[in-house]
């Protein structure tokens, strides 16, 4: 069951955008006492995400395979704690090492992860 907010946004409850997401419940948890998810209190004190979180969820996942730690990944995806000048400094680095690289799948990979940080940085932006 899809719930919306008084803005009209769609809004779900854990079990709804860990199935969505493809995780457990206790991985939403784990990444919400983190930091990582953002969320809203209903007035029977229910979390509830915006849908927004299930993409946020596929790129902290997406990070996590190509070796990152949980505070790395609050690092990349929440740019109000990190300089924009350290993000763009890191793409730098990143395509310098693409194209060093023969590997076509380490090239897929940083460059998912790319994406990842230019989504986080339109969203700070918007």
């Amino acid at each position: 069951m899809v719930w919306r907010d008084i803005d009209g946004k769609d809004l779900l409850k854990i079990g709804e955008l860990a199935k969505l997401a493809g995780v457990t419940n206790r991985t939403i948890d784990y990444y919400t006492n983190m930091k990582l998810l953002d969320f809203e209190r209903t007035t029977s004190n229910y979390r509830l995400y915006d849908v927004a979180m299930v993409d946020r969820v596929h790129q902290i996942e997406n990070l996590k395979t190509q070796g990152k730690h949980l505070t790395e990944i609050r690092q990349i995806l929440t740019p109000e704690r990190r300089d924009i000048q350290s993000q763009i400094k890191q793409l730098e680095q990143d395509i310098k090492r693409i194209a060093q690289s023969d590997n076509l799948e380490q090239i897929k990979q940083l460059a998912t992860r790319d994406l990842a940080v230019v989504k986080a940085l339109l969203l700070l932006l918007h």
